[in-house]
Parts: structure tokens; C-alpha cells; sequence
């Protein structure tokens, strides 16, 4: 897992613009992603106080690219913008997402196997598992510590093929 995405270009410009927009309107900017063959920029915006967005929030965001849109020549003229939420399954990609997630419960698929230490902490049935659910409790800058089912385990980031929110609802 990259924590740190390296953007350049459109994808550089757009991130900056994202940011400097989100904050201006008083909202936390989550992610961006840009998808070059189809233009669509894709926004995740979130209240700093609730962690999520509502759909008047995204609306503000939306109208604020517009002047963007309309004067900036390196936007591409079949730009399409997507505001929304991270939502409640959001995923973790940045060494900040994890920070913000502390004590909520995540899932992550890892690969390649935990260090020998800390499968012969986990349960039998999770010691092959290539997925682990459990509560977030410490985040480092090489690794996690993840309460799976009441025994804590150390989670190296560069294990992790993917990680996300995963809330009991």
C-alpha cells in the first residue's frame, strides 16, 4: 500500500484546485481521484466535525468548481466533477485516512502473510486469513495496531493491499 500518492500534471493541478475549493468552503478535503480517459474528477469532501458530508455540502462544493471550470484553460472541456462523501465503507489510502480512523473498526486484505510473531497470536481461524477486521488502535508510520477479535497485532503497511472502514451497522 502506497500512503503517499505521487501526483503530477492534470492530476497535480486538479488535486491543488480540489483543496484550495474544499477548504474555502469550509470542508476537510478526504480524497481526489481523476480519471483521465473519461475527464471526471472525482471529490471527497467531508465536515472536519462529522467525518461525512451531506448532500447540501457537496452541492456548495460543486457550484464552487464552476468559476474554475469556466476560466481555467488547462481544465478539459469535457470535464465532468463528481462531489460526494467518502462514505461509510471509505476506503484508507493515506498515513491521514488511518489517523482519522483511530478506533473505528477496519478491514484489511493483506498479502504475502503477517510476520510469524503475530499469526501465532491471532485465533487458529484467522492465522491463514489473508483478511482482518478489527479495531483500530495505534497508527505508526511503517505499521498499525489492529484489535482482531481481543487480541492486538502489529500491521505492516506494506502488507496491506487494501484497506477500509468497516462499521457494525
Amino acid at each position: 500500500m502506497e500512503l503517499e500518492l505521487k501526483r503530477t500534471g492534470i492530476d497535480l493541478k486538479l488535486y491543488e484546485l480540489s483543496q484550495q475549493i474544499v477548504k474555502t468552503e469550509g470542508f476537510e478535503l478526504y480524497d481526489v481521484v481523476y480519471v483521465p480517459g473519461s475527464s471526471t474528477l472525482k471529490v471527497f469532501i467531508m465536515n472536519p466535525e462529522t467525518k461525512s458530508a451531506v448532500i447540501e455540502d457537496c452541492i456548495k462544493v460543486d457550484r464552487a468548481f464552476s468559476p474554475y471550470c469556466e476560466t481555467e484553460d488547462w481544465i478539459p472541456e469535457d470535464f465532468v466533477l463528481e462531489v460526494s462523501s467518502p462514505g461509510v465503507y471509505r476506503s484508507l489510502k493515506t498515513l491521514r485516512h488511518f489517523e482519522l480512523s483511530l478506533g473505528e473498526v477496519i478491514l484489511c486484505q493483506i498479502v504475502g502473510g503477517l510476520p510469524a510473531e503475530e499469526v501465532s497470536k491471532l485465533p487458529k481461524g484467522l492465522q491463514k486469513s489473508n483478511k482482518l477486521r478489527g479495531k483500530l488502535n495505534e497508527v505508526r508510520n511503517e505499521t498499525i495496531l489492529l484489535e482482531v477479535e481481543g487480541v492486538e497485532i502489529e500491521v505492516p503497511f506494506a502488507l496491506m493491499k487494501k484497506a477500509s472502514l468497516d462499521p457494525d451497522l
